[in-house]
């Protein structure tokens, strides 16, 4: 018998630092997200102060619905390019909750407001997580993410 995990939710943030254009961060977190999703996306702004006093503006954008959460996991694993692939794959274990269920993925901004979704490491990045029910180790989270690279098309 297979098991079933799904994607309860997902959750986009970034920072858009003063020097930033506000709507241009917007429009590169909606990027990350399908098409048919971006209006169903909630999105918070929040306003906090950097190091030196600086406004920086926290914008987090939320898909609750499981079956919304699911489709657009599965479309940002499934933009990823081969090597990004590979990558995600052999790190599997450093993006991980402390349970497992809660996966992080760090998505270059500039990339994305530009279309494409890439992994990043860095500060400049949009951070995605996802939470994945059902899943109760290391080894099922990377078994669910194989099979979504299978299920793409797409091999690691």
């Amino acid at each position: 018998m297979s098991k079933k995990y799904v994607v309860s939710n997902l959750v986009l943030s970034v920072f858009s630092h003063s020097t930033e254009d506000l709507s241009k961060v917007k429009h590169a977190v909606l990027n990350v997200l399908p098409t048919r999703l971006r209006e169903k996306a909630l999105i918070d702004e929040q306003v906090v102060q950097g190091h030196y006093g600086n406004p920086i503006t926290l914008i987090t954008a939320r898909l609750r619905d499981k079956e919304d959460s699911e489709y657009a996991f599965k479309h940002i694993l499934c933009s990823l390019n081969s090597t990004d692939r590979s990558i995600f794959v052999a790190t599997l274990h450093r993006r991980v909750g402390p349970k497992n269920s809660l996966i992080y993925l760090r998505l270059s901004k500039q990339d994305a407001f530009l279309g494409s979704i890439m992994l990043m490491d860095g500060d400049d990045v949009i951070k995605v997580s996802a939470t994945i029910v059902g899943v109760k180790s290391l080894r099922d989270l990377s078994d669910y993410v194989i099979k979504v690279f299978e299920e793409c098309g797409l091999s690691t």
